[in-house]
């Protein structure tokens, strides 16, 4: 019996997608003669559920239809940055307001991002960051770890716009940062100039 094969991305999570990136950034897979064929057939299988053995004896005919309605998979959605969602039994709110984010959540996104092939690995991590669990109106206290095991579970047209944008707005973030070290740095030290010069007057 045929499994269910997803639609749009609407029907693929976090979990899914990074199979899927797995499946397409395994080397062994590219010294196979019909090395496209294999990962269709392995992202069939990982849907599905049906053994990979199963799509090897399928008539090519009713194949094509499968790997056709997979075909979606190859661009990743655009949707806009969602300010809510439900994942988890939660409903969740994204804080937009990076002012919020503390500096152990700032060094957090910078170790999680600074590999750029393990950012699909890591977007329910990135996102625990700045998502917030509510649970019948009322916030729900959770640290990022728990918040990270359920995003998993999260669709893709959900969490992959969010991910983009903060990583995007990341850089930013860190200028910011540095203007305001150096504008602190700065202020600190003429301050030090004025206590030094006062106690220059007084001797």
């Amino acid at each position: 019996m045929k499994g269910k094969l997803p639609k749009s991305w609407d029907d693929v999570t976090l979990k899914h997608l990074i199979d899927i990136e797995n499946i397409r950034n395994d080397k062994s897979i590219d010294a196979e003669p019909y090395a496209d064929l294999t990962r269709n057939l392995l992202m069939l299988s990982l849907f599905t559920g049906i053994p990979y053995g199963f799509y090897e004896e399928m008539p090519m005919n009713e194949l094509k239809e499968d790997i056709k309605a997979i075909e979606f998979l190859k661009v990743l959605p655009s949707d806009k940055p969602r300010k809510k969602f439900k994942c988890g039994g939660y409903s969740w709110k994204v804080n937009f307001d990076t002012n919020e984010l503390s500096a152990t959540d700032f060094i957090e996104h910078y170790e999680l991002t600074k590999d750029s092939t393990k950012v699909i690995e890591n977007s329910n991590r990135i996102m625990a960051l700045y998502c917030q669990p509510y649970k019948y109106g009322f916030k729900k206290k959770l640290d990022n770890k728990e918040k990270a095991e359920i995003l998993k579970d999260i669709p893709i047209t959900v969490i992959y716009p969010l991910v983009v944008f903060f990583c995007n707005l990341y850089p930013l973030l860190l200028e910011g940062i540095k203007d305001y070290l150096s504008s602190a740095d700065k202020i600190l030290t003429n301050k030090l100039k004025e206590i030094s010069q006062d106690q220059a007057e007084v001797v």
